[in-house]
């Protein structure tokens, strides 16, 4: 059975003394684990608390909170009342969890409406990936946004905020937009905005808190490796917005682990980044990383970056399964998507790793992309049989356990991507797919199959490319309980018209915020995955 991580075994939290400082309250709208495993959600509390005038504590949703009282959420460090801070600030990366803020908002005793707070009542600040892809959805829950990379930013925030901490709120939130990607949540900018980028020094070293427990990421020293990615996959927005694609020094990633490792003790480091495996000195870190002792995990690896040697080093370093996202069952969709994994590179690197006896591969998969096949559909069918055909060949131990994990989610088009005028598939449809999946799947045995709800991917659709209209509807689906789901389905239902494509002349509502790849560039890119597509 997998254990949760422990808070109260959790190494690295920082607790000061409130007298003379700020109180922030920082805020992940989901369960700890998720919280401790979010470097940048870690990030920002180190940047807050390495400043002697500021204590910044943390809350997330408890599945335990007593609901009955309405203000009783409290911070992990101190357990004072969330609402007696100065600030919260909530670090979103997933669009779900825009309902989780709600619920926090009113755990705290807080209107979730900002236009409904009581002047005297903290601020609410948003940052997170989902805010600077598009922040509209939450506009009218909070005061602010801050948007971009919090390296550089974070430090012009603190002192702005100090220096105005005795000003009427709204008079502090004026201030704010002075710092670089600050946004005002009263109307959208008519101008441009431009977010703030960390160089590649700035980046904070290392976490700084984890906890005991069963989790991928528990006792484990997080390292930033990497930062974006340069592959260009047409539907991914971490590869657009975190443009460009920046790697840290070996040195100075050495030197980050050797001082966690001496502050707390670990024996494990979990290297973080969107493209690990364009990282030059990957060899060279993860064979010192043995060297020294130390077992290491990776968020994620592109099968092609596993050759013979770092396949040694991944084995001598603990690693006990391999994630492959093939994303599509056929090259030539994987071709439009410019996922480059031929299916004999996939079907060699599978069999490579079960002959140096890691049997356990993840897979991920869309369904729902434009122009999909029935043909593609049976391609993933057969790409999964034969990865477990050539392991089970491989093997050298009999012994061996081949497990096949497969995850098959409903693509969803994203603003900043190649894919934003895309549609969202009808959910009729991606039910049908998914049956016959499941079907195909279940034949092959020794597969374990995960698929996302098309309704849940459907609503994520919504908020993805959605505006302040869906401020209300989060505001009734936390206040939905058991009835959220059939509440979920009709809000899809009566909002259909925001899954359709979009006209590439059209304006979008979050062209607003800027990203380094350009409106005719993602154009470009579309109109090659059509081509693409078309061809075949």
């Amino acid at each position: 059975m997998r254990r949760e991580m422990n808070p109260n075994l959790e190494r690295g939290a920082c607790r000061k003394d409130w007298g003379g400082r700020l109180p922030i309250a920082l805020g992940y709208p989901n369960r700890y684990p998720l919280a401790m495993s979010n470097l940048g959600f870690q990030t920002i509390y180190h940047l807050l608390n390495r400043d002697s005038r500021i204590v910044a504590e943390r809350f997330y949703l408890e599945e335990s909170h007593d609901s009955k009282k309405s203000a009783s959420l409290l911070t992990h460090e101190s357990s004072r009342p969330v609402n007696e801070t100065r600030v919260l600030i909530f670090s979103i990366s997933f669009e779900q969890d825009y309902v989780n803020l709600v619920t926090l908002l009113k755990r705290a005793g807080l209107e979730p409406l900002a236009k409904d707070r009581h002047r005297n009542q903290p601020l609410v600040l948003i940052g997170g990936i989902t805010t600077f892809i598009n922040p509209l959805p939450i506009f009218p829950l909070v005061d602010g946004f801050l948007l971009g990379e919090g390296e550089s930013q974070i430090p012009i925030f603190i002192e702005t905020l100090l220096s105005g901490q005795n000003l009427e709120k709204e008079e502090l939130l004026d201030n704010l937009t002075q710092v670089p990607g600050f946004l005002l949540s009263g109307s959208v900018p008519t101008t441009k905005l431009s977010l703030p980028r960390a160089e590649v020094d700035d980046f904070v070293p290392r976490t700084f808190v984890a906890a005991a427990g069963g989790e991928i990421f528990s006792e484990s020293l997080l390292v930033e490796v990497n930062r974006g990615c340069p592959r260009g996959c047409r539907f991914c927005a971490a590869g657009f917005v975190y443009r460009p694609f920046r790697n840290r020094s070996l040195r100075v990633i050495k030197e980050a682990i050797k001082s966690g490792i001496s502050e707390f003790k670990f024996t494990r480091v979990g290297l973080v980044g969107s493209a690990l495996g364009d990282y030059p000195d990957l060899h060279e870190l993860c064979a010192w990383l043995t060297a020294e002792k130390l077992s290491f995990s990776f968020s994620s690896i592109r099968i092609d970056a596993v050759d013979d040697w770092l396949l040694e080093l991944m084995i001598a370093g603990g690693v006990k399964s391999i994630t492959i996202a093939p994303e599509a069952g056929s090259e030539s969709l994987r071709l439009a998507l410019n996922k480059n994994l031929t299916h004999k590179l996939i079907l060699d690197q599978a069999a490579r790793v079960a002959a140096a006896g890691i049997g356990r591969l993840k897979l991920y998969f869309l369904i729902g992309l434009p122009g999909e096949r029935e043909t593609d559909l049976i391609a993933i069918v057969e790409l999964v049989k034969d990865i477990r055909q050539v392991m089970l060949a491989a093997r050298k131990i009999k012994q061996l356990n081949i497990a096949l994990s497969v995850s098959i989610n409903p693509f969803v088009p994203k603003p900043h991507t190649p894919m934003q005028w895309a549609a969202f598939a009808l959910v009729k449809e991606l039910k049908e797919k998914q049956k016959f999946l499941f079907k195909g799947l279940g034949r092959i045995g020794g597969v374990n199959v995960d698929m996302e709800s098309p309704i849940s991917a459907a609503w994520q659709a919504c908020l993805s490319r959605g505006g302040v209209e869906f401020a209300p509807q989060l505001i009734d689906l936390a206040a939905a309980s058991g009835g959220q789901n059939r509440l979920l389905k009709k809000i899809v239902a009566d909002n259909d018209t925001k899954l359709a494509a979009r006209d590439t002349e059209d304006s979008l509502l979050w062209d607003f915020i800027t990203h380094n790849a350009g409106s005719s560039y993602l154009k470009r890119e579309f109109d090659r995955y059509q081509s693409l597509v078309e061809s075949v």
